[in-house]
């Protein structure tokens, strides 16, 4: 499963920009990507808060 979540954001670098939805919603408004570890997305949101959210249960958008 893995494997899978990471070609999901295939072209995905740290400092990019991202917008992170689960079941359909935006959560945490945006943010910047810093790395996948483990099936976990790491990620600094608008208010300087480091998430850890799991792949299995999310969709991640770059934005401009």
């Amino acid at each position: 499963m893995r494997e899978l979540s990471n070609s999901r954001l295939n072209g995905l670098r740290e400092g990019d920009r991202i917008e992170v939805f689960s079941g359909g919603d935006q959560i945490n408004g945006t943010g910047v990507f810093i790395r996948i570890e483990d099936g976990f997305l790491i990620w600094v949101d608008d208010a300087a808060n480091i998430n850890v959210t799991s792949l299995d249960v999310i969709s991640v958008r770059r934005i401009a």
